[in-house]
């Protein structure tokens, strides 16, 4: 299925780009901070607000991230794909299925001429519709079933690791970072007080999970089509 490699460097990712112009707004919160209680060591007062805005923020931001990056890995595939089976097996099987259990049987035609491209694009609907709904959350779980029903790329929190940080302590902070966004979201108050540490430490950790993910997504399409799809990142720390 391996296709010619294209002439010149992999081009840049836009779902990259838009996670950091997305952030550019996290970072004007921790300003308004430090222009407010200054940037001396010590408790901070009247200014936990802006440490909660920029933890639903930052969530804010990694889910319209995931779905970016879902949406534009299935959208490129679509765009190449000459025939079904350019598709991994698994994604043709749930799509097949869906079909086969309408109880419209005339649905089988919509597979006719280039129609099961539209079946494919339903298919990709409904998918980040489950799973990056309003009724749900970008916690692992529902990313690794993102991932795994769009593309056939399964566990890619399994690629959530660097220095320090194993795949299942990944995780882990991404499900706490959740729950706080959660407790502030629907109950303004938290268990705890929200710092400006938690601020900085969750960008961090979205900005691994986001390159983590795309070098995942990158290295999966690269198998299928032969070639990069866009250019691979690595994070460095400027903080």
């Amino acid at each position: 299925m391996a296709h010619g490699k294209p002439k010149g460097r992999p081009p840049e990712a836009k779902h990259l780009e838009k996670l950091l112009e997305n952030l550019k707004e996290v970072e004007r919160l921790l300003e308004i901070h430090t222009k407010v209680a200054g940037s001396d060591v010590g408790a901070k007062h009247k200014v936990e607000v802006l440490n909660k805005s920029g933890i639903v923020l930052l969530v804010a931001c990694w889910e319209a991230y995931v779905e970016d990056l879902a949406g534009s890995s299935f959208e490129f595939l679509l765009r190449r794909a000459k025939k079904p089976s350019f598709f991994p097996t698994k994604v043709l099987n749930m799509v097949s299925k869906k079909v086969r259990e309408d109880k419209d049987d005339r649905r089988v035609w919509d597979l006719a001429g280039d129609g099961w491209k539209t079946v494919l694009r339903n298919h990709q609907n409904s998918v980040i519709k489950r799973y990056i709904g309003n009724l749900n959350t970008p916690k692992p779980k529902q990313i690794d079933e993102l991932f795994d029903s769009l593309l056939g790329l399964s566990k890619i929190s399994k690629k959530w690791s660097w220095h320090k940080c194993k795949p299942a302590q990944a995780r882990g902070r991404l499900e706490k970072l959740i729950t706080l966004r959660g407790e502030i979201a629907h109950r303004v108050s938290a268990t705890r007080s929200v710092h400006k540490s938690d601020v900085t430490q969750a960008t961090s950790l979205i900005d691994r999970l986001a390159i983590t993910s795309h070098n995942a997504v990158n290295a999966s399409l690269r198998n299928r089509l032969g070639h990069s799809v866009w250019q691979e990142y690595q994070y460095q720390h400027t903080g």
